[in-house]
């Protein structure tokens, strides 16, 4: 049978070129993200991966111990049995004893009840502690992702940070679940078995025992195979979430180039790389269990074969071979629950390890021990020869000095990567400077909390991110207990309430999550109602009009216009209608401030700023370039 046509037609010979490249591209970058976090965690020990997980969980020492008593419990219980039996047989069927065997089944039921109960506690026990333990420790991880800075969001995938709280999380939990209800059991299960045969017949016994170091080896080698086999399903699962991240956030560019079919068929060669290493992934344990069984069966040929020429000594009796058989048959449980641990530990050391990655990830912006809290800003903002680099190499911000006073306006203009974004992301103190300083009121923002800084920052982003809830909730986001006219108030001043008033619950009408139901325009005026609400000092347009119409563009000079008394408002912007009015334009290349003044002063004097409006600057209401 043919190739199967995964998106319902054929393709043409550019589209299968784009597709190959596309699919391989996807798998390469999957597998070096894999291969960046498998580095060290495929490698290590499984004991030493549950020593991490375990301490990672937190489990209170009274119910730790707990569950010890139960594990001891359901470790001794089992060993018991076959003595119990070997009795009912050697002195109770053998002899004709009836009461013998009547009392040996009354204790074996006895016991039986005994380990039923005792496994259902140790169940609900193990999974009220298991569950515990990860809803601590996923608020751990999400309380302390928010305390990041804002760099750790822009070196990472969204999906892969979303995965250090869900999937990796889950792996922790299969592995502490696997331990909880039944590793420790089976391992003095295990122990118990071994000291009760050699004490009843030490070479018989050996000759069970010498099938151990086979499946000893055979685990060796099975670890080495799956760290291969689970980092290949890793890197091909990884490609498959990356892919589909990509494919919903940017489902309007593949609609509008109506590349959906060719989307549909990358993602079938994505989904069928993963198929086949999940398949190679079976086939490891497929060849595994069955050879511990296989030596299981060795063993117990073994005990039939040397116990019935011991027996025919008399050096043992039916009721002892029979214990031997039913020994053996539990001593094997023990290894294949290691191999189950084995399996579960080499997914549970790299999200371990992603885990504790981010956990080892300190914030890049804290507060100073000494830091105190910053009184609302009433005067001026100043930047004073600062130097900026993200990586600590390469400069991207180079002596950048300014003034902003309360109710100025400051536009901030320059080719894409002059730093203009940077700028601003400084007067949040999103990032720390790495020469100079920012003052508010005289006060370098360093030895500010960072609560009180942002807490007078109103920032209104090119993208604007909403949040599911209501019109109403997303204004008041920045100020939750602000009152109603205070909301409503920043709605009429954004020119929310205009569009607002025509749907059927106004201000409590619905936003879907990221307001995928309103327009571009519309989203806009909603953060920036969301800016004007929160009461902030300082308010900072990064790229706010570029997509937005005209009209909207005008809502937003209004509601500027509206604001400036009483704070600083900072614009980054490529539209001449949203900067000629400001009171000073900063031209920004090359990290450098290269010319300042306001829109009529720099037309005259500054040959930068007169070809960037010619070459940038877009308004179809006017005569852009006019002093």
């Amino acid at each position: 049978m043919g190739k199967r046509d995964r998106g319902g037609k054929g393709h043409s010979p550019a589209d299968s070129r784009e597709l190959s490249r596309r699919a391989e591209e996807a798998i390469r970058k999957s597998a070096r993200h894999a291969r960046a976090s498998d580095t060290g965690p495929s490698r290590r020990l499984a004991w030493s991966t549950l020593r991490r997980a375990m301490a990672l969980a937190e489990i209170p020492v009274g119910h730790a111990t707990l569950l010890l008593l139960l594990a001891l419990a359901l470790a001794a219980l089992p060993v018991i049995s076959p003595r119990l039996e070997q009795w009912a047989i050697d002195d109770g069927i053998r002899s004709g004893e009836y009461r013998i065997i009547v009392a040996a089944c009354l204790w074996l039921i006895a016991l039986a009840l005994f380990q039923l109960g005792a496994g259902a506690a140790q169940g609900i026990v193990a999974n009220r502690l298991g569950q515990d333990a990860m809803d601590r420790l996923r608020r751990r991880v999400f309380a302390h992702m928010q305390r990041l800075s804002i760099g750790f969001y822009e070196r990472r995938e969204p999906g892969k940070i979303i995965a250090r709280v869900t999937s990796d999380i889950d792996a922790i939990n299969e592995l502490l679940r696997m331990v909880l209800t039944g590793l420790f059991s089976d391992f003095l299960k295990g122990l118990g078995i071994s000291i009760i045969m050699f004490a009843a017949n030490w070479r018989l016994a050996l000759l069970v025992h010498t099938v151990l170091p086979p499946i000893i080896l055979l685990m060796s080698a099975f670890r080495r195979r799956s760290e291969r086999v689970f980092r290949r399903v890793r890197e091909s699962l990884a490609g498959v979430s990356s892919y589909l991240h990509e494919t919903i956030t940017g489902i309007r560019v593949i609609k509008s180039f109506s590349r959906e079919r060719v989307s549909a068929a990358i993602f079938a060669d994505l989904t069928e790389h993963y198929a086949r290493a999940s398949v190679n992934q079976v086939r490891v344990f497929a060849s595994l269990f069955p050879t511990i069984q296989f030596m299981h069966s060795i063993a117990l040929v073994m005990v039939f074969w040397y116990g019935g020429s011991l027996a025919s000594a008399g050096a043992i009796t039916l009721g002892g071979i029979w214990a031997f058989v039913r020994y053996s048959l539990m001593l094997f449980d023990p290894w294949r629950a290691l191999a189950e641990f084995a399996a579960s530990a080499q997914r549970a050391a790299v999200a371990l390890d992603r885990i504790i990655e981010v956990l080892d990830e300190e914030p890049l912006v804290s507060d100073a021990p000494d830091a105190v809290a910053l009184p609302s800003l009433t005067d001026r903002i100043r930047m004073e020869g600062v130097d900026f680099s993200y990586d600590g190499r390469t400069p991207i911000l180079r002596d950048v000095s300014f003034e902003a006073r309360v109710g100025e306006v400051i536009a901030l203009v320059g080719a894409t990567g002059a730093g203009k974004s940077t700028i601003v992301k400084l007067l949040a103190r999103l990032y720390d400077v790495t020469g100079g300083r920012v003052t508010f009121d005289g006060v370098d923002i360093r030895r500010a909390t960072l609560g009180s800084v942002r807490g007078q920052i109103g920032m209104v982003p090119q993208d604007a991110f909403l949040f599911a809830g209501s019109l109403r909730e997303n204004i008041a986001y920045g100020a939750p207990d602000a009152p109603s006219s205070v909301i409503e108030s920043a709605a009429d001043a954004a020119g929310v309430s205009e569009f607002a008033s025509r749907l059927p619950d106004g201000l409590d009408s619905p936003v879907h999550e990221r307001g995928v139901r309103l327009s571009d325009g519309q989203r806009q005026l909603l953060s920036l109602a969301r800016a004007l609400a929160s009461g902030a000092r300082v308010l900072i347009l990064d790229e706010a009009t570029s997509s937005v119409d005209l009209f909207t563009e005008s809502a937003v000079q209004r509601a500027l216009e509206e604001a400036r008394p009483g704070r600083v408002t900072f614009v980054i912007a490529h539209r001449l209608a949203t900067v000629r009015s400001a009171d000073e334009i900063l031209v920004i290349e090359e990290g450098r401030i290269v010319d300042r003044g306001d829109h009529a002063a720099l037309m005259r004097s500054s040959a930068r700023y007169r070809a960037m409006a010619l070459r940038r600057f877009t308004d179809l209401e006017e005569e852009p370039w006019s002093a």
